[in-house]
């Protein structure tokens, strides 16, 4: 047998052997830095959303998406203070309003400088401790109130306020010329040939424009598949409109989310195409592998799928639908934990998402609960204690705008809203695709994910301090009696699907495995009646299949999460394109969706769960307090002969790998491993034996070099 890899290098690169990446990662290169950016509070992600929300209506020709999310502010104020005096070039996105230094009115020029942009201007500081203040409103064309100064430039203590609301201190933002929410999160280059078919093949999907040399506009199509790339326009998912660059050469008008490229009405064809691609920077990334190469490669395709669909914010999926929705951040947040370790995306696309103008997030009762999980998912996987108490206030009154629509007994009774999503069941309720509910009646399912949105708020507003926490622990305990009381089936030892149904001729799936994920089984083990329900595939998509094989996981029953990600990924990854689809159906038309030849997204981030299943079941991977500050592991191989897993914190890479005989784990700094009574804090490499039958010590602790 081949020596296993060991160390997180090691992990990495056999990771990387069997991804569908069709790059190296030295080649991608970051966004432009150089410059600070100040933004009002949460008009950075805000801005971001608007520019993703506007490129998805203009690029694809099907687009599903609530208008109702949070717009820009029209006007900022922003104060600093100089901490030495010297010049420095104000750089500013919109239309300077006015402008004070130490209180006296300063009328700026624009810079004359030939390089310059029309925004820039050049600011005098007298004094070190004099105050900045700058008003900017937004511009005609629409720009985004910011303002920019060099990174080093000596000014502190930021501030701002929107549209006449109180000042705030704000966190500046690394950029270069231009407001870094336009920015690309990174690009990549890729040179492909054609094929013998006359198709330009680049291995596995990717966001991005081709760019075509050639003496007449070309006519171009691409695809997730073959076929979608060969078919007429009228069958396009995504708009290919052709425009010239100054070079001369031909790009499309919109970024394509594809893997096959056409190129027509160029003869001959190219001999190579240029493809710039938009995909983000993972300084460390994670990684799992194991004696099962296609679990390898299901969970490096799990990975890749969900690096593509990291666009800022997390998106939906590359090719038709590039917004981000609350259901699909929470799954994502997970498997971003183990396989990207981005927090800063997560928390943007909380506070983007989290600011709808009106109703429910993307229009869906269930997606505001998603959002409120999300936050305490985030700070358990992430930690940021700072961001969830900058939040905390806005956190609370969200849940208190939701529990309006829930009564004495707890139970949440969504109304439809303006902007609703249209496609939702009754009281803008979506749970999942193919699962309709029955109208007046209330939902098993929806009360256990109220619930555990209720959980997930009291945790993160007590980790904070905020009074708030009391509140929401009451309704959750009212709720969590009710539920008791008038949801479980004492003769089939499970839930059911409804409030008030006296028998279930068939397990209620959702019901159940909400119920193991939500905290309602305190006691242990969860019922059998319950774990036969999480046993029950009940098809449906790899977002809410995904939260099963979890609730599998925390069940005790790891190794038929495992299964279950052979069953759902496995056909997945062997059919192609190289990355997750929107929905697992490996059989028939694997194309089709929506009534649509092509209307499947075949690069779906909701689709990525595998990334957090896997090293969750077979190393037992998870933390037990905020942002791996404490940890767990547990080895379940199975039948595996080995798995290791790199898992990106704050501290540095956690590092576990396994075989039949031998645990050992690398524990970064600011991290401790807990098993059993025994806890060690990191830096440290620790070793246990496995034992035919359970158990293993912990060795001593030996300190990382």
């Amino acid at each position: 047998m081949q020596e296993p890899p060991r160390s997180a290098a090691e992990l990495r690169r056999w990771v990387r052997a069997r991804s569908p990446q069709p790059f190296e990662d030295a080649d991608v290169q970051a966004p432009p830095t150089g410059r600070a950016w100040a933004y009002g509070p949460g008009q950075y992600e805000l801005a971001l959303l608007n520019r993703l929300v506007d490129e998805g209506f203009a690029a694809n020709r099907h687009v599903h998406y609530p208008r109702n999310h949070g717009r820009v502010a029209g006007s900022t104020v922003f104060t600093a203070a100089a901490s030495a005096s010297g010049s420095v070039e104000l750089r500013i996105s919109g239309r300077l309003e006015g402008l004070t230094v130490g209180g006296d009115p300063v009328t700026l020029e624009p810079s004359t400088e030939p390089t310059a942009d029309p925004t820039s201007y050049r600011l005098r500081l007298p004094a070190p401790g004099a105050a900045i203040r700058i008003h900017v409103v937004a511009g005609a064309d629409g720009g985004v109130p910011a303002v920019s100064v060099p990174s080093d430039a000596p000014l502190t203590r930021w501030l701002a306020g929107c549209d006449g609301a109180p000042l705030e201190e704000i966190r500046l933002r690394s950029g270069g010329g231009s407001p870094p929410h336009e920015h690309a999160v990174g690009t990549v280059e890729l040179r492909v040939r054609p094929g013998a078919d006359g198709l330009y093949d680049l291995g596995a999907p990717v966001l991005g424009r081709p760019v075509i040399e050639s003496g007449s506009p070309p006519v171009v199509s691409t695809g997730e598949s073959v076929e979608e790339a060969l078919a007429g326009p009228d069958h396009h998912e995504t708009r290919h409109e052709v425009v010239r660059r100054a070079d001369g050469t031909w790009t499309t008008r919109h970024p394509l989310g594809f893997r096959y490229l056409s190129i027509r009405g160029v003869d001959p064809l190219p001999a190579a195409v240029r493809i710039e691609a938009s995909i983000a920077t993972v300084p460390s990334p994670g990684a799992f592998a194991c004696s099962d190469d296609r679990l390898t490669r299901i969970w490096a395709t799990a990975q890749y799928t969900l690096r593509l669909c990291s666009q800022g914010l997390m998106i939906d999926g590359i090719k038709r639908d590039r917004m981000p929705w609350a259901g699909d951040q929470a799954l994502s947040t997970l498997a971003n934990a183990y396989a990207l370790g981005d927090g800063g995306t997560v928390a943007d696309g909380l506070v983007a998402l989290g600011r709808p103008e009106h109703g429910y997030v993307n229009g869906i009762a269930d997606y505001s609960l998603w959002w409120v999980v999300n936050a305490g998912l985030r700070l358990r996987w992430f930690g940021d204690a700072a961001f969830a108490a900058g939040e905390a206030d806005r956190l609370d009154r969200f849940v208190a705008d939701l529990a309006t629509h829930a009564g004495l007994d707890g139970v949440f009774r969504p109304t439809s809203q303006r902007g609703g999503f249209p496609d939702a069941g009754p009281g803008s309720v979506f749970l999942d695709w193919g699962l309709r509910l029955e109208h007046g009646r209330d939902s098993v399912a929806l009360q256990m994910l109220w619930l555990w949105a209720l959980r997930s708020a009291e945790r993160v507003l007590r980790e904070v301090g905020h009074a708030g926490a009391e509140r929401w622990a009451a309704v959750a305990d009212t709720l969590a009696a009710s539920l008791r009381r008038r949801a479980w089936l004492a003769d089939h030892d499970r839930w059911a699907d409804y409030l008030d149904a006296r028998r279930s001729e068939r397990p209620a799936r959702y019901a159940n495995f909400l119920a193991v994920l939500c905290g309602i089984h305190e006691e242990a083990p969860v019922p059998a009646g319950v774990v036969d329900a999480l046993r029950d595939d009940p098809g449906g998509t790899p977002f809410m299949t995904a939260f099963r094989l979890l609730a599998l996981t925390e069940a005790g029953l790891p190794e038929a999460a495992v299964a279950g990600v052979r069953d759902i990924w496995g056909p997945m990854v062997d059919a192609g394109p190289g990355t997750f689809w929107e929905e697992a159906k490996a059989d028939g038309d694997v194309l089709e969706m929506y009534g649509r030849p092509f209307g499947r997204s075949r690069c779906h981030g909701w689709a990525s769960g595998p990334a957090a299943l896997l090293p969750a079941a077979i190393l037992g991977i998870r933390p037990v307090a905020d942002g791996w500050s404490r940890f767990e592991v547990a080895p379940a191989l199975g039948g595996l002969d080995w798995a290791g897993a790199v898992v990106p914190t704050a501290g540095g890479d956690l590092v576990v790998s396994a075989t039949a005989t031998d645990v050992r784990v690398e524990i970064p700094a600011g991290s401790v491993l807990v098993r059993g009574a025994r806890e060690v804090p990191g830096p440290a490499r620790v070793e246990w034996s496995t034992p035919a039958v359970g158990g293993g010590d912990l060795d001593d602790a030996a300190e990382i070099a």
